[in-house]
């Protein structure tokens, strides 16, 4: 079996956002997307199924990375991971809407709609994390 590896919290939690905050749900919004449009569904029901699919992609995302953690990196302290990992995907994501309205790609509405959705998927990848992330028993050295 692999030996578990030492790392730092801010590395551990950046590998937990861009899998389950980022990669497995871009896989599951491709694929959805391509499912959805074959049905020819457009506008607010589309929208709002892609969120529903993001959402259950961050849950996915947060199982799979939680896994591969557990057996990849010792954890000590779960908490300063998930708030990290929480925090990443807030600047990432408040980014990319500041430069939306900036450009004036997200206006009204639509805006009130990227901030529900980034509300919702803070949270699904927060309460998530709790649930699934758990940290490593301290070795005791006798």
């Amino acid at each position: 079996m692999k030996e578990k590896k030492h790392s730092a919290d801010w590395y551990i939690a950046a590998t937990h956002y861009l899998t389950a905050g980022f990669v497995i749900p871009f896989i599951i919004n491709f694929v959805g997307a391509i499912f959805l449009v074959s049905f020819l569904l457009t506008g607010l029901k589309l929208y709002l199924i892609l969120i529903l699919l993001n959402l259950l992609g961050v849950w996915f995302g947060v199982k799979y990375s939680a896994a591969y953690l557990k057996k990849t990196y010792i954890i000590t302290n779960k908490n300063k991971i998930i708030k990290l990992a929480t925090m990443y995907y807030g600047v990432i994501f408040g980014l990319y809407i500041t430069i939306q309205v900036m450009s004036q790609k997200v206006t009204g509405n639509d805006f009130v709609f990227e901030v529900i959705k980034f509300i919702a998927i803070a949270y699904v990848l927060y309460v998530a994390s709790k649930k699934y992330i758990s940290e490593d028993a301290p070795v005791s050295i006798e």
